[in-house]
């Protein structure tokens, strides 16, 4: 039991997720700055030599491990650094969308309960803001530079969104993410370039932002617990 617990913990919090991303490009940055420079060369002319299948394996396996709860963030990261901070926006993102989908459509086949025991609190939260706001509440969502892109996908499933406004709203709210820690990755082996230096300053923003954002969305989510009714 508290070995589920720890698990549950970690899928919910976005500090593994900012950890893991930190740790990458730390990564590429030494490699860029040491020897290491080759190696990553070689993975990319790897990528560069599987031609059209390079791309497209990627997407798959982008889908794939976005189902599995690996973090939108660092393979937004590996994209750029394998396909550069251009090519790699339009793949990571095909890559997300089909992993959010692929959730989306087995999270159906979840019991409403199962996901509850993963989601905890979270659950009443987007309901309530659903309810509201529609279609609307995942754009919002996805705007977050942190928030949990493959826990979100399960939590929606179960609700009465359809399918057509959860793509819309996880296509276009997952943009701004999806450029910035792209860029992020694929500028990382030159760390004072401009283009890397601009994508620092935006992840700042976007995660200021995204904590004020959430602070809001979580109040206004809020569900009042029923008052005790009198006996007569």
């Amino acid at each position: 039991m508290v070995r589920s617990n720890v698990v549950e913990r970690l899928v919910r919090s976005p500090w593994p997720r900012l950890v893991l991303l930190v740790v990458l490009l730390a990564t590429a940055i030494a490699l860029a700055l040491t020897n290491g420079l080759h190696a990553v060369d070689v993975a990319k002319a790897w990528v560069a030599d599987l031609g059209v299948l390079g791309p497209v394996a990627f997407v798959v396996l982008c889908a794939a491990a976005t189902m599995g709860f690996l973090p939108l963030s660092v393979l937004c990261a590996v994209s750029g650094l394998l396909f550069g901070p251009v090519l790699g926006v339009p793949v990571v993102w095909v890559g997300a969308v089909l992993g959010a989908v692929g959730s989306f459509l087995v999270g159906r086949g979840l019991s409403k309960d199962a996901v509850e025991r993963l989601a905890g609190k979270r659950m009443a939260s987007v309901n309530a803001l659903l309810d509201r706001y529609g279609a609307a509440t995942v754009f919002v969502l996805r705007m977050l530079p942190l928030g949990p892109f493959a826990l979100l996908n399960y939590v929606i499933a179960v609700t009465s969104l359809p399918l057509r406004g959860f793509l819309l709203g996880t296509g276009a709210g997952i943009v701004p993410g999806v450029v910035v820690y792209t860029a992020l990755g694929g500028t990382a082996e030159h760390p004072s370039s401009p283009l890397f230096l601009s994508a620092i300053g935006a992840l700042v923003v976007m995660t200021v932002g995204g904590a004020v954002v959430a602070r809001r969305v979580t109040k206004r989510a809020a569900v009042p617990e029923p008052a005790p009714q009198e006996i007569a």
